[in-house]
């Protein structure tokens, strides 16, 4: 007798469909957007469209974060991006995709990373004075930009809680068997 391996669609798991959806959009968002300070020189001349992009998203939005080249703890915060989040968005999106179990692991390794290097954006907006920013900006539009920071703080934060969950239930899935 054969067995056959069955796929649950994405759709019939709509907390993984989520997380997929999430995952698939932020790989093109981190290479032209999040990833261009810190390209090697010898492309910038290739990536100027994508320069030009955040130039209009700095000068629209005042955000002084992705406006302030002299942050290397930021910098820091997007060579990570590119060196192990993007990575995982890539697995996370093909195991969530087939239904792969180490999906769980992943996932909360890489939720866990990003809340804390979102935290500190969020608090450089909350608690930062105008004089410490090299971009003019006002409390209102310190405000936006918080908002449009913190999803990236609580769907990964959501996405720990949901993940660790499963981690559990899998390794007492495991004891339980290895007890018997």
């Amino acid at each position: 007798m054969t067995t056959s391996s069955h796929r649950v669609p994405l759709t019939a798991r709509p907390k993984d469909l989520a997380m997929f959806v999430y995952f698939v959009a932020h790989i093109p968002l981190t290479l032209l957007m999040d990833l261009v300070p810190v390209y090697p020189w010898f492309i910038q001349t290739f990536i100027k469209p994508l320069r030009d992009f955040l130039v209009w998203y700095v000068a629209t939005f005042k955000d002084p974060i992705m406006g302030n080249p002299d942050m290397m703890w930021f910098k820091t915060f997007l060579r990570m991006e590119g060196l192990i989040q993007l990575p995982i968005f890539i697995y996370s999106a093909w195991a969530l995709y087939n239904n792969k179990r180490s999906a769980a692991l992943w996932i909360c390794v890489y939720s866990a990373h990003v809340i804390t290097t979102v935290l500190p954006c969020i608090e450089t907006l909350a608690m930062g004075k105008p004089s410490h920013f090299p971009i003019a900006i006002s409390d209102n539009q310190k405000t936006l930009l918080m908002c449009m920071y913190s999803p990236w703080l609580f769907f990964p934060l959501w996405m720990l809680y949901e993940c660790f969950g499963r981690v559990r239930s899998y390794e007492q899935g495991i004891s339980t068997k290895k007890t018997k």
